[in-house]
Order: C-alpha cells, then structure tokens, then sequence
C-alpha cells in the first residue's frame, strides 16, 4: 500500500498546478503590464540642471480587447517626475491622486514683462478632490493652485479647500500670492457665474492657510449698495 503522505502530497500539488492554469491555457497577466510610462516632453527649470518631466500613461488593451483603467483628461498629467542632472537622482512631484493641468516657474507672469531674479517655486493648477463624488477627477471638480520649490521638493496647496481657482498673479514686491476663487454657494456642485468668489492672499515662504483679503463687513456693504441701486422694480 502506498504511503497515505506521499499520496496527500501529490493531491495538494496537482490541485496548486491547476489553480495555476487560467482557462484555454491562457497566461496571466497583471495590469500593469498593460501600462506603457509616457515621458514625451521636459523642461528645464531656470538653467538649474533639474529636468521636469510631466506624465502621461498609454494603455494596451487586455485580452478582452478593453481598457482596465479610466481614461484620463487630454490636458492633463497624473504626475510630474524630477530628474536632477547634477546628481542622476530623480523623484516624484507626490505620490497622491492628482491631475494636473499646468505648471508654471515663470510665475504667472506675461511675456515681456522682467520676472524675479531669484526663481525658487513652481506653480501648479491641480485637481485633487472629487468634489460630486463620482470617482472620477474631471472638470467638475475644483482646480487649487499648489507651489513646490524648484526641485520639485515642498509640495503644498495655496489655494482654499473647496474653492476652484480662477486667477493668480504673484506680487514680488511683498512675496505674496493674491489669487480669487470660487465657492460652491448655492450648493448645486457646480462652480459657475451664480456662485460668489472670493480674493485670498498666501505668503509665498509661509506655512500659512489663505487669508481672504475683503472682510465681511465690506462684503456686507457692497452688497448693500448694490440692492440700492440695482434692484428690480416691479
């Protein structure tokens, strides 16, 4: 009679090898072997040697002929990888889910005009919240204005949270950033003409929250005059 363990052993490995087989004799394969990393333009950040890289990722379709990942806005990049060419070293921008539209070390400023001698920040337009919570980081959602230094290092938000950004200009003579933005007042999820915006100014080199620069007693008064001289009669 055979050794009722060495049978046992031989019933576990068969079982373990035909886990192993998918259907058809088709081979497994993970999804992120489907992904193809796209790094097709840089930039140089002010002559410093540190390469930005904004990415983008390509998908081949699995063997059901279909995607596995949501498709992602044409204008925007899942992230921005840094490559130090002084050093060979390079990281990431963050390794949060985000979506960014823009990147910006020019600081905003328009073509012609001098910018600061001294270019220690980039700047970024980025979602981050899904904001009508349907999974998805899309126009619908809030975009913030984010700094990080030049090397891609200190990543933080400016901009207030729930709030979506509408303009920004860099101040260089107080180092501040004054940007306006929209809140969600009437609670439609949606940031359009109906909704208030508001101005905030943030200290470039300080860990501070936004502070927004009209009180509400002067809101109160503009709001005031304007019912004055604008209401509707009837």
């Amino acid at each position: 009679m055979r050794n009722p363990i060495i049978l046992l052993c031989l019933l576990v490995l068969s079982i373990s090898c035909n886990r192993d087989k998918s259907p058809e004799g088709i081979v497994h394969v993970e999804p992120i072997e489907n992904l193809n990393i796209q790094t097709m333009q840089f930039s140089e950040i002010d002559s410093s040697g540190i390469l930005i890289f904004p990415l983008k990722m390509g998908e081949n379709k699995d063997r059901e002929n279909d995607y596995l990942y949501k498709e992602m806005p044409h204008n925007g990049y899942w992230n921005v990888l840094f490559y130090n060419t002084h050093t060979s070293t390079t990281h990431l921008l963050t390794e949060n889910k985000v979506l960014i539209l823009n990147y910006d070390f020019k600081y905003n400023i328009d073509e012609g005009i001098s910018i600061p001698k001294k270019l220690n920040h980039i700047f970024y337009e980025v979602r981050t919240t899904d904001f009508n919570s349907d999974s998805l980081l899309n126009a619908i959602d809030p975009i913030y204005l984010f700094v990080s230094d030049k090397e891609g290092k200190k990543f933080r938000k400016l901009s207030p949270e729930g709030y979506n950004l509408n303009n920004w200009a860099f101040i260089e003579s107080s180092n501040k950033i004054i940007l306006t933005a929209t809140k969600d007042s009437n609670k439609n999820l949606k940031f359009d003409d109906k909704d208030e915006v508001s101005t905030f100014e943030v200290t470039l080199d300080v860990n501070e929250d936004p502070i927004e620069i009209f009180s509400a007693d002067l809101k109160t008064k503009l709001k005031t005059l304007y019912d004055r001289d604008w209401k509707r009669i009837n």
